[in-house]
């Protein structure tokens, strides 16, 4: 970081000149960006380049984007769009049955996203296309709205810009009336295009703080740590008040973590508090169970029996259910712990390390794509539901769960009935927290760095931050 803060100078940017984005990733994650459509360049990359039939403005609300108009049918399961008079980046009309099959592969590419349901996406005209699902639920316009979700032809997306790459360096030009049917061609402005750049996260956050971006998205808990080292303070952030998970779900099948009481163990000694004092950011919360909130449930979230309690006595009843465990089955395994790159993750690590000795358990890090027993899940919810959480914490999911449970998701998404929808989802969520499949710690982390050029940033629930809406342009 020091070396980099000595060869970084101060380039403060032209307000007329090309926005300047920095990622945080890996470069290839834009260059393939359908690839793994969930990494933070793949989603600003076709965010950019591939509209979907809906998506965010700078406040996370939904606005159109392939589809001009579109109603909800049937409480909820019928959902009709008519496309924009489009034409893709060869001159070929953007037509429904091809919009259609394309938003059925990036559905099959997404299960995560889509939480069990299997919508039925079919063409109804040239210009019209009904999405139907076997449940009610009105938060399914949110899902369509995902970067993921976008719609990228052989020829290329339909915008809102059209991008060129040199040098690891995407250029961002602005479509022109040649795509948008109906309105004249003209040539855009130096300051409606985008120049975007995949970064790691020291050179990002050093880039702006030298004036040579406007821009970083992509910030995480990992990266937290690299701010004050780059001159700047948490009071910089744009922290988007987003919800979802952050947490480590079980993955291992040793025997020692097939026991509820020690996954209960495990849980209970994590000291949520002291970790959210490391990493220094005013504002987060930790948690202790999945579900932010009731969503779609009649009743507060379920709570673990030892919520609330202090944590010398967690830690007490935690060493006796190993001791129990170790008399007769042996010595406990060492624990793989996968996560991701970042100083914020190793901090994370030291303390989960301090907190599972406390109880006799070794652990050992791991990358967050290899095997391992417990694996850090880091993700904004796509839309706001509690089928949502529950899924992603379910068999299919890959992580340990409760075939009860899956059972009760499985009758909850061909629930009819709001209310027996809501009491299925209950006991569901009952379940879960009872398995102990996922040791909560918070909501994820989600923040950015804005120059203040960039007049219509704004903080986004949805974590999401459209290029095109960066700067308010005066009537």
């Amino acid at each position: 970081m020091a070396g980099l803060l000595g060869a970084a100078a101060c380039d403060v940017q032209p307000n007329d000149s090309p926005v300047k984005v920095d990622v945080i990733g890996h470069a290839e994650q834009a260059a393939s960006p359908l690839r793994d459509s969930n990494a933070p360049a793949a989603k600003v990359v076709l965010g950019a380049v591939a509209q979907g039939l809906l998506s965010y403005d700078g406040r996370g609300e939904i606005v159109d984007a392939l589809a001009e108009s579109w109603i909800v049918e049937d409480g909820g399961q019928s959902y009709i769009f008519r496309l924009k008079r489009l034409h893709w980046p060869d001159g070929e009309l953007v037509k429904a049955e091809e919009v259609a099959r394309l938003l059925r592969e990036r559905m099959r590419a997404n299960p995560l996203s889509l939480a069990g349901l299997k919508p039925e996406v079919r063409a109804m005209t040239d210009r019209v296309i009904e999405i139907r699902l076997d449940v009610a639920l009105p938060a399914f316009l949110q899902l369509l709205a995902q970067p993921q979700f976008g719609i990228l032809s052989r020829a290329g997306g339909t915008g809102p810009y059209l991008s060129s790459g040199k040098a690891g360096l995407i250029a961002l030009k602005p479509i022109s009336g040649s795509q948008l049917e109906g309105e004249e061609a003209r040539e855009p402005k130096s300051v409606e295009q985008r120049l975007l750049e995949v970064n790691r996260g020291a050179l990002a956050i050093v880039r702006f703080k030298a004036g040579q971006t406007d821009l970083v998205l992509g910030g995480r808990f990992q990266h937290l740590r690299l701010v004050p080292a780059a001159g700047l303070t948490f009071g910089d952030l744009r922290v988007d008040p987003v919800s979802g998970l952050l947490g480590l779900a079980f993955t291992g099948s040793s025997d020692f973590l097939q026991d509820i009481t020690i996954r209960d163990a495990l849980s209970r000694v994590v000291d949520r508090a002291a970790f959210a004092a490391a990493l220094g950011l005013q504002g987060w919360h930790t948690a202790d169970t999945p579900l932010p909130a009731p969503l779609e449930l009649d009743r507060p979230p379920s709570v673990p029996a030892w919520s609330g309690q202090p944590m010398a006595d967690r830690i007490a009843s935690a060493r006796q259910i190993v001791a129990r465990w170790t008399a007769s089955q042996g010595d406990p395994p060492v624990l793989r712990i996968a996560l991701p790159e970042g100083a914020g993750a190793s901090l994370l690590f030291v303390r989960l390390a301090r907190d599972f000795s406390q109880i006799g358990v070794r652990v050992d890090r791991v990358p967050i794509d290899a095997p391992a027993d417990l694996r850090l899940i880091d993700e904004v919810a796509p839309f706001d539901s509690a089928l949502w959480y529950l899924s992603r914490l379910d068999c299919a999911a890959k992580s340990l769960c409760d075939p009860a449970a899956s059972k009760l998701l499985a009758s909850a998404r061909g629930a009819h009935d709001e209310a027996e929808q809501s009491r299925l989802l209950g006991e569901a969520e009952q379940k879960i927290v009872a398995y102990v499949g996922y040791i909560p710690l918070g909501a994820p982390i989600r923040w950015a760095l804005a120059g203040k050029r960039l007049s219509g940033f704004q903080a986004s629930p949805r974590g999401i931050h459209p290029l095109n809406r960066l700067i308010i342009v005066p009537n």
